[in-house]
């Protein structure tokens, strides 16, 4: 038997998967006639992992993911323009090692946000801090964050992580605010960290969406210098879906 105390020692020193597993472990060692050393090896062997993968729960949640999407779900068969070699090539995640830039552009329903999201898992596997967000949403956490003062705080949060997504631009127009956030997120992390966007426009269309053509430009320099550019030509997947559904056949998985 190990002392009562020490599962509530081992909880205040944060050691949590030690702490429920210390009496099991210990009749497991006494049987086997392990020594103190094989009995404390058996307990590390056991946290780590339990630790690593509370850690990487942890990235997810902080990531605020829409929903969680792989690469392996990823339907490649559906985008055959699609350059699956480079995608293979980002999923290493070198990009964010580098401090380099991703930009994935296509129409809606493309696929785009899923490959944005499959390389921000990839990117929280290797240990990397992720945030993602529609510019939609940042439009909104922007505007409230005026009537707290909190607005720098707000920038400050899409700043520090190691990889930022800026899902949806050109969907709708940026307001000045918008515009003006937007263009320090990118300036703030440029050579510093990486930044991925996905668009429906392209790059000669992004004037359209900032309130004057200087600042679209100052940001897409910034953006395209240690980018890779992945352009994505195929058809909506939604839209194959609905096709596929008036014709009787059941939808397809979407990416």
């Amino acid at each position: 038997m190990t002392a009562p105390a020490l599962p509530l020692r081992l909880k205040r020193l944060r050691l949590a998967f030690m702490a429920q597993t210390v009496e099991a472990q210990n009749a497991e060692s006494i049987r086997q006639k392990h020594s103190y050393l094989e009995f404390l090896d058996a307990l590390v062997d056991g946290e780590l992992p339990a630790r690593e993968n509370k850690g990487l729960d942890k990235r997810i949640k902080a990531a605020r993911f829409p929903l969680v999407k792989t690469l392996e779900e990823f339907r490649f068969d559906f985008q055959p323009t699609l350059d699956v070699n480079l995608i293979k090539t980002l999923a290493s995640c070198a990009f964010v090692a580098a401090k380099e830039n991703v930009i994935l552009v296509g129409q809606p329903g493309t696929g785009k946000t899923h490959l944005a999201i499959a390389l921000g898992m990839k990117a929280i596997a290797q240990g990397y801090h992720v945030r993602f967000t529609t510019i939609q949403d940042l439009a909104a956490t922007l505007r409230a964050a005026l009537a707290d003062d909190t607005v720098e705080a707000r920038l400050a949060e899409m700043i520090a992580p190691d990889l930022v997504i800026l899902d949806e631009l050109g969907f709708t127009p940026l307001d000045r605010l918008l515009a003006d956030a937007f263009y320090r997120i990118v300036a703030s992390r440029y050579e510093r960290a990486s930044v991925i966007v996905t668009s429906n426009k392209s790059f000669e269309s992004w004037a359209e969406s900032f309130p004057d053509a200087v600042l679209a430009s100052a940001v897409l320099d910034r953006l395209v210098h240690h980018a890779h550019l992945v352009p994505i030509l195929g058809d909506s997947y939604r839209m194959k879906d609905l096709k596929n559904v008036r014709k009787g056949g059941a939808p397809k998985t979407k990416p």
